[in-house]
């Protein structure tokens, strides 16, 4: 009985973890291909890693040109332009905030000054749509609202968006494919992890679950 038990306990270790990775992954795919209506007043430009001397790395910058490209389509559309919310601070590596270092390239690029709002407090995700949606409140609470981020990263962009009550669709970047596998998995851990206690009742429960029928199955 003891060898069946832990037999089934692994078999449902391994099933959790499997469904949930595919889940995580088919979600991301959706979320990455997913093309914002052309109706936005607002588009957050999510931070991350820049350069020695300030300018954004590719990864960033592709978050930018993505930016860029939406609103451009959206203009030509309707007529409609956007601001610009450049989300990132100022790590302990970096010469300047990743926010300005994105308002400098979107100003290169022809965007005036007045349609870019520098929001350089956040350090994380979650904290790039809190401290976002407030700088956004400030000008116009109603306001439709996208953000722009890397593919692999859009869907757990959303779900920081509406942990903070903000509407707001995402757009993905294009990035290698290489790097969707480790991207992957570290976009998975950490929906584990900031759903730690969720997870661990449902993972509790199911092995409880398991450990009740082995039992149930030598008793009858």
């Amino acid at each position: 009985m003891v060898h069946d038990l832990i037999a089934n306990l692994a078999s449902a270790v391994y099933l959790y973890f499997e469904c949930m990775l595919i889940g995580a992954i088919i979600a991301d795919c959706i979320a990455a291909c997913y093309e914002p209506e052309p109706d936005k007043d607002f588009i957050i430009i999510l931070g991350c890693g820049i350069r020695k001397d300030g300018t954004p790395c590719p990864l960033l910058r592709g978050r930018i040109d993505r930016a860029l490209a939406f609103a451009q389509k959206q203009k030509a559309q309707t007529g409609k332009d956007v601001i610009f919310v450049t989300s990132g601070g100022q790590g302990p590596d970096e010469v300047i905030s990743e926010s300005a270092s994105m308002k400098r390239y979107l100003l290169e690029q022809g965007v005036p000054e007045a349609r870019i709002i520098e929001e350089d407090r956040s350090t994380d995700t979650f904290e790039n749509m809190k401290f976002s949606k407030e700088k956004i409140w400030e000008v116009n609470p109603k306001g439709k609202i996208a953000f722009s981020t890397t593919n692999y990263h859009v869907f757990r962009g959303g779900l920081y968006a509406r942990r903070v009550k903000m509407r707001a669709v995402g757009m993905g970047s294009k990035t290698k494919w290489y790097f969707w596998p480790n991207a992957s998995v570290r976009e998975f851990v950490g929906l584990l992890t900031e759903h730690r206690g969720k997870q661990a009742l449902i993972f509790g429960g199911m092995l409880l679950l398991y450990t009740v029928l082995t039992f149930l199955i030598y008793c009858y």
